[in-house]
């Protein structure tokens, strides 16, 4: 896609280019015609690749959808209006494209798997990043969502009343999903189907009180401003803890990132640019080599999550 954009780009400032410097009108009018005619002939394939089975099973794999999903609405608010099959699609394509200009730029073929490769290894894990930093962000704004609902609720506003002013008055994904809660409920959706559904969309401590305490309170007509404030100290000193937690452990979770990925990334760049290290890489010899190595690499990961998980 961005290959494409570029391509548009420059076909539109020659076009600019020749009609400044007055050199003939049909040249300007044909780049431009290619132009569009590049673009069209790129959305048909995106929206043929986007609505086949092959863009259904990647958004099937871990953490696609989510980055389709980002990437859409990304591409959305360019004016482009991709949807998750076409995201996806795009990435893809984008990967090939990197991996083909790669090989020519190195000269080896492996360039492309190893692009290829990266795109299915990176997906996930930016998938997993961004869940984490929305439920950072979750997190950061549960003390603000308590006080604001204290104070709505011990105003005397009803429950459509208080998610409506949680919802404003709180940015973020959080403040949407308060909105959504407004929305459902002013749209007849029983109070304790929509304040599941907001449980299961907010992935923050303190969700599943916060849900419980509405209830008792639309059951009760209790305002609940002194569970709330309590609440609220509370999820702020978890979130203290828990950046504590991470600032005492940034060094031993940086330093087991570099242990286990350091061999594979010098093994794919001497793949890439070495052309001894990729003929020793094709003999049975070397590959057993890798392929051990590997399987080294991952056990160690595996252990080391293993240890992570018992102390945390």
């Amino acid at each position: 896609m961005e290959a494409v954009l570029l391509l548009a780009v420059a076909a539109s400032s020659a076009a600019l280019a020749r009609s400044l410097t007055g050199r003939g009108d049909a040249a300007p009018l044909a780049a431009e015609r290619a132009a569009r005619s590049a673009l069209r002939r790129a959305s048909e394939l995106l929206r043929a690749l986007g609505a086949s089975r092959a863009a259904s099973a990647l958004l099937a794999l871990p953490g696609w959808r989510e980055c389709a999903r980002w990437a859409a609405s990304r591409t959305g608010a360019a004016g482009a209006g991709l949807d998750e099959g076409e995201a996806a699609s795009a990435l893809v394509l984008a990967a090939v494209g990197a991996g083909i200009l790669a090989s020519a730029l190195f000269g080896s073929w492996l360039m492309l798997p190893v692009c290829v490769a990266g795109l299915l290894a990176g997906v996930p894990l930016a998938a997993s990043r961004r869940a984490e930093a929305l439920r950072r962000e979750a997190a950061k704004a549960m003390p603000a969502v308590f006080r604001t609902l204290a104070v709505a609720i011990g105003a005397g506003m009803t429950l459509v009343q208080a998610a409506e002013y949680a919802g404003a008055h709180v940015g973020g994904a959080v403040g949407e999903a308060f909105a959504r809660l407004g929305l459902r409920l002013r749209c007849g959706m029983s109070t304790e189907e929509a304040l599941a559904a907001l449980s299961r969309e907010l992935e923050a401590p303190g969700a599943g009180l916060l849900s419980t305490a509405l209830v008792i309170s639309h059951r009760t007509g209790s305002p609940l401003r002194g569970l709330f404030q309590r609440s609220a100290v509370l999820v702020e000193r978890q979130g203290e803890f828990e950046r504590l937690l991470a600032v005492k452990t940034a060094q031993v979770r940086m330093s087991v990132r570099v242990v286990c990925l350091l061999p594979a990334v010098m093994v794919c760049l001497l793949a890439a640019i070495s052309p001894d290290f990729q003929e020793g890489l094709c003999t049975p010899a070397g590959t057993g080599c890798v392929l051990v190595a590997a399987a080294l690499d991952a056990t160690a990961v595996a252990i080391i999550r293993r240890l992570v998980g018992k102390v945390l």
